[in-house]
This record gives C-alpha cells, structure tokens and sequence, in this order.
C-alpha cells in the first residue's frame, strides 16, 4: 500500500522544529509491513493543503498537525473541504475537551468546538494528552488519518492507527519483534549474513537507536513469521530483552518485582539520569529504594564514606572509588542491589589516560561486587545516556543470572 505523510507547519519548515513525527509513524507503519513512499511538508494555509491533495494519489495519506483551536490551524477544514465532506460537532469528545479545561481550571473557549467536528462515518483517535483528537475515514479508494503535531500526544495515538489499518483497511501482515542491548548493529549484521536467505517469507528490519536495536519481523504467514522469530531468539537471546513494545526500564522494573528485590543507585556523571529512567515505570516504587547524586568529591565522602585517599590516589573516576560507592551505598541502603557510575561526560575534563566518555560501573550485591569499564563514543547527552543504558543492562543480566 503506497503511503505519504504530509506534516503541516511553517516551525517544520523553518527548521525550528525537528520532524520527529515522520521517524515514528515511519517505524510504526513498519511494524505492519507498510513504507511511506512520499513526505512534504506544507504550511499552513488552505491553497497549500488543496495543492498537495491534488497531487497525492496514494491509497494511504497521513496528515500530521493543523488539529488545534488557532486560526492557523486548518488540517481539519482544509481536508474536509476538499473532499466535500459532510461533518458533524461530537458531543461526547466536545464534553471530553471541556473537562481537560476544567482540570485545569481554565475556562474552554469557542475556538475549541472545532476540535470535535469530524466526517460522518469517520472513526475517531482519541487524544488523552491533549484536546486534539484525530480521526481515520475513507474517501473513495483513499485512507485518510489526520493527526495531531506535538509528538507527545501524536505518538500515543499510533497503536489505535495500527488497529484501524488492520481492522478497517485490512492490512493482513502480521509483525513482532525484540528489542536487543549490550551490541551493535554493525556487528549484528555481520552475525546475521544468511539468515534473511533462511527466512524469505519474512521481512526483517532493524532500527538502531543509542544503546538498542529493534528488530522487526513482518509477513503475512503466522507460521512462517513464528520460525524466523525463534530461530532469531536462538542465536541472540543473550542480547534480546524484550518485546518491541517494552523498554529496558520495564523489563528491569519487572524482573526485580519478580525477585522480591530492590535496588538503589549512586550516580555522577550521570546526574540522575539511571534513577529517573527507573523511577519513569508505573510500580517502580515497590523496587526502588532510593537514588544519590554525588557529583563532587565532597558529596562522594559526605554521603558514601567514600575514602579521601581513594580520592586523591585513584581519581573519581576510577575502579576504586565507584566500587566503594556501590558497596557503601548497600550498607547504608540495606538494598539488594546497589549500581554506580562515575565517568567522564565531557566535552571537557578529558586526558589521554583518561579520556572523555570514560565511565566506570559498579554493581553490588549481598554476595559480590562487579566493577566494569567502559568507553563511549558521542557528545555529553550520548555519554550519559549510554552509561545509563548500559547500568540498567548490567543489572538486569544479573538478576538473570541469578
């Protein structure tokens, strides 16, 4: 099915925004064997949306953006225009807009009823984050889905995309996939050449991100898709962690309620960043104890008991001080497991013995104490949020173990 995403707004053109929404509706089209084969960005202007409607000719058309209350915004009026839809004021939807307003204690003005008007017959998306709802509805040969701009209300709204795509328009593929950490993907494909041959039924994607890689396994034959995934969990099961749909987060949160275990942290270049990641998972407060950010010398002795000497022979980065961050900070936490890191997050603050990117790990337990090393590639966010991917990772694999 031939697909073309349209994202509306003049801060996309300008550049000031980053058209993030593409990326995402491109991986999840593609959870369902489906490719955008055209993209334009328009502004916002009813010329501009019947312009580029009477180019596309494609069997799938989304619409990111133009859904909000704003004289500007005119995705709603400009499509149901042009396709001479009849349309109607939602009066359930009306009243959902209505009670975000008046959560917030703000008063819902006028301009905010467009926001429930939808074509007769179209099925509505709803938007628990914002008051813009989309909608999906069928023109003739054509699918529409019109969809709100800001990411974080757009994103959510993708999973009920996917079921009217297979419900409505009878998209009959089927797709599953891991999520994998701890390797590259460079050094998986090298490990993979022959196994897309072994399995031609099935289309298999990978998208990298920092520190993971989805993998994605598409077909319209359930037996054949089930083959490809089992014989893929064979051979890479030490690096798969769960479904496309969890995180490394919720797999660790999961496996420590599982145990009965909790877990604390220490952290310095890290800022908190491992701790906020853990603590972003619903129940993550009946497994974990508590966090501390010790960024300087002072608060590593202050609060961890961590050695002058070890300080001033070793370094903050080095071995010897976060392997007694860790330890300390499970004796004073009485967790089950306690992780560190110290390291170097740059830009500056580097040396050639010890460069930037350089952080070290440490995780104790009641049993033992692993300390690992390790050196990272990219700018100062990429640093820190590697290191805590790689924590999060180091953990789980021992509650694994265990």
């Amino acid at each position: 099915m031939d697909t073309v995403v349209v994202t509306v707004g003049r801060e996309v053109l300008s550049g000031k925004t980053v058209n993030t929404n593409l990326r995402d509706i491109a991986m999840m089209l593609s959870e369902i064997g489906l490719e955008i084969t055209k993209s334009f960005v328009i502004d916002d202007s009813i010329e501009e949306y019947h312009k580029i409607l009477d180019v596309i000719d494609e069997e799938l058309v989304i619409f990111t953006g133009g859904l909000g209350p704003t004289v500007d915004d005119l995705t709603r009026e400009a499509v149901y225009q042009y396709y001479g839809l009849e349309t109607y004021i939602d009066e359930e939807v009306l009243t959902v807009i209505k009670e975000y307003f008046d959560r917030r204690k703000q008063p819902m003005t006028s301009a905010n009823r467009k926001q429930a008007m939808f074509p007769v017959g179209g099925r509505i998306l709803h938007n628990d984050l914002g008051t813009a709802p989309g909608v999906c509805f069928d023109v003739d040969d054509q699918h529409i889905i019109l969809l709100p701009g800001p990411p974080r209300e757009m994103k959510p709204m993708l999973k009920e995309v996917i079921q009217y795509l297979k419900q409505e328009v009878g998209v009959k593929l089927f797709s599953e996939g891991f999520k994998l950490v701890g390797t590259g993907e460079s050094a998986m494909e090298e490990r993979l050449l022959g196994f897309y041959e072994q399995h031609p039924r099935v289309r298999i994607a990978p998208y990298a991100s920092l520190g993971e890689i989805k993998y994605i396994f598409t077909s319209g034959d359930q037996e054949a898709l089930k083959k490809a995934k089992d014989h893929f969990y064979q051979k890479f099961s030490e690096y798969v962690y769960g479904s496309t749909e969890e995180t490394l987060e919720s797999v660790l949160v999961s496996l420590l309620k599982n145990k009965g275990k909790v877990v604390a942290t220490a952290e310095s270049c890290t800022g908190g960043l491992l701790a906020s990641r853990i603590t972003s998972v619903s129940g993550s407060s009946n497994v974990f104890k508590e966090g501390i950010v010790t960024y300087s010398n002072e608060a590593k002795m202050k609060y961890l008991e961590v050695s002058k000497n070890t300080l001033d022979t070793f370094g903050a980065v080095s071995e010897e001080c976060v392997k007694e961050m860790s330890e300390h900070l499970l004796r004073k936490s009485n967790a089950d497991y306690t992780i560190a890191i110290s390291g170097i997050a740059g830009p500056t603050g580097g040396s050639e013995e010890k460069p930037v990117g350089l952080v070290y790990f440490s995780l104790t337990t009641r049993e033992k104490t692993i300390v690992d090393k390790q050196v990272f590639n990219g700018n100062r966010t990429m640093v820190q949020r590697r290191a805590a991917i790689y924590a999060m990772n180091m953990l789980r694999k021992e509650i694994i173990d265990v």
